[in-house]
């Protein structure tokens, strides 16, 4: 009989979806532990409640940065926040182009109000029933509205972040994203859209252009992008 490797038992529980079956057999699971196991001081489960610091992302983004673009203290500027917003340039290769990560920026800005508005303000009723945003279910429209600094929205776009950052986890929703990825929840749409490409090759207008659909908020987004050339450098 082949063995369980730690690896094949991690994956248990790295692909359980809460069925029945998996219910089943995580109780099975617990019935046939010894009792220590199964007390509250068990270093396993100390182990797996206590979260990790998370560990620092080089870039050009830190709390000083933020707090010179935003106004707002760098105080108010976790590491979780600065590190998804490195990680974002870095995954979509906006890292290594300065002028791009400034207009990326700028408008990332105006579409939060300095990052203020982190998840979308209304409530997403209105994305209920909405099938081309793969929102089949009852309260799918409020569960995944509008999260991070460009606003993913709907089920199935949610599904493609969870898919292409491989974490489930992002299905929990709107609050989970908005906390956890606020920058990556929009790489996905950076990356379809060939966004850095157009920076390059086009410019700041074309870069409003395409996140915004129009021309909403321009001269603001023109301001934020020239404080962004003066202390992103």
């Amino acid at each position: 009989m082949a063995e369980i490797t730690p690896n094949d038992f991690i994956n248990f529980f790295k692909y359980y979806k809460d069925e029945k079956h998996q219910q089943e057999a995580v109780l099975e699971l617990y019935r046939s532990l010894d009792l220590t196991s199964k007390d509250e001081s068990a270093e396993w489960i100390t182990t797996y409640r206590t979260k990790p610091e998370p560990v620092a992302t080089k870039g050009i983004c830190t709390p000083k940065l933020m707090e010179q673009l935003t106004g707002h203290k760098a105080s108010s500027f976790d590491s979780v926040f600065v590190n998804d917003c490195n990680r974002l340039f870095a995954d979509t290769g906006f890292d290594k182009h300065l002028e791009p990560m400034q207009m990326l920026m700028a408008n990332m800005m105006h579409e939060t109000c300095n990052f203020v508005y982190m998840k979308e303000i209304a409530s997403g009723a209105d994305y209920n029933g909405r099938a081309d945003l793969g929102n089949t279910s009852p309260g799918d429209g409020e569960k995944y509205k509008g999260a991070g600094v460009l606003q993913l929205t709907g089920k199935y776009n949610y599904s493609q972040l969870a898919e292409g950052i491989n974490d489930p986890k992002v299905m929990d929703g709107v609050d989970y994203v908005s906390n956890t990825y606020p920058f990556t929840s929009a790489r996905i749409w950076i990356e379809e859209n060939d966004l850095l490409n157009i920076c390059l090759t086009e410019g700041f207008d074309a870069c409003c252009l395409k996140i915004n659909g129009g021309w909403n908020g321009y001269e603001d987004r023109l301001t934020k992008y020239c404080e962004c050339r003066a202390y992103m450098v």
